[in-house]
């Protein structure tokens, strides 16, 4: 979900990473109860592999404020929307760190409850842009029936009803997943897609592309909620305790730099209450 325009990746990796501050890659372990960590961020950079190293120091530090022992903890980080969807109906973990959309879709179905959202890089909300060419569509309605590209397309109800504000419907919609920020704008510049949907992190950094004179924004969403921290099954109230942990890790001296590392800002106490207009906006 950041461009840095491909010359920042490993920024971007570390956005992921940040992000997915409660996750240990281990892939084809027995996952699932109390202490089984998933994050599923649709849109995030950042591959298992390359996450490893910032995942390790921090699920070290969780366990040794736990009192638990060092590899106690298991989790998953997964990027993609539906992948993370089937792994929080077959696994049951009791804690997760979910994307907004994620949380929208299927907070009811597994009784999630928020206890903590994360701010990354300053930002405690975030917004979406539509891309399009300099002599392409200047509105969304001209969007209809066209080819729209990014990171973050897994989910078409939330698409139109969040990040489009129900400017357009669903069967509107041509989405095409593309995980590469630069090259979802690269195909709008090449004339291969008609429209790009980015982040704030990503418009910050377009004017940085050689072919940036080429596309123009024509349309900001409404701030989208942070990602949300939640407990749910019947390991919320020890997943609880590692929630507890990570809201103050960013202001104890031992897990400031942690934090300044991975670009996290803060980790904030939240309620289900501070997301109740995302959901009354995915509904509609």
């Amino acid at each position: 979900m950041c461009l840095k325009t491909e010359v920042t990746v490993k920024k971007g990796v570390r956005k992921a990473i940040a992000a997915s501050i409660l996750v240990l890659t281990l892939a084809g372990t027995a996952f699932g109860g109390p202490r089984a960590l998933l994050l599923c961020l649709p849109g995030f950079p950042g591959t298992p592999a390359q996450a490893q190293p910032y995942v390790d120091k921090v699920l070290r530090y969780l366990e040794g404020k736990l009192g638990w022992e060092a590899g106690a903890m298991k989790g998953v980080y997964l990027p993609d929307g539906s992948a993370g969807a089937a792994r929080l109906a077959s696994d049951k973990p009791g804690l997760a760190l979910i994307g907004p959309s994620v949380y929208a879709s299927l907070h009811k179905k597994h009784g999630m409850k928020v206890v903590a959202r994360v701010e990354v890089n300053g930002r405690g909300e975030d917004t979406y842009s539509v891309v399009t060419a300099a002599n392409g569509p200047t509105t969304l309605a001209e969007l209809a029936g066209k080819t729209i590209v990014g990171a973050v397309l897994s989910d078409p109800r939330y698409v139109a009803n969040v990040l489009l504000d129900a400017k357009l419907k669903e069967a509107d919609l041509k989405l095409v997943q593309e995980n590469k920020p630069l090259s979802a704008l690269r195909s709008v510049a090449r004339g291969k897609a008609d429209a790009a949907i980015v982040d704030q992190s990503v418009i910050d950094h377009m004017k940085e592309l050689d072919f940036a004179g080429s596309l123009r924004v024509i349309y900001t969403s409404p701030p989208v909620s942070a990602p949300a921290v939640v407990v749910m099954g019947e390991g919320a109230k020890q997943a609880r305790a590692v929630a507890d942990v990570l809201l103050g890790m960013c202001d104890r001296s031992d897990g400031k730099e942690l934090c300044q590392t991975l670009t996290i800002s803060s980790i904030k106490p939240a309620t289900d209450a501070d997301y109740a207009g995302l959901l009354k906006r995915y509904a509609r």
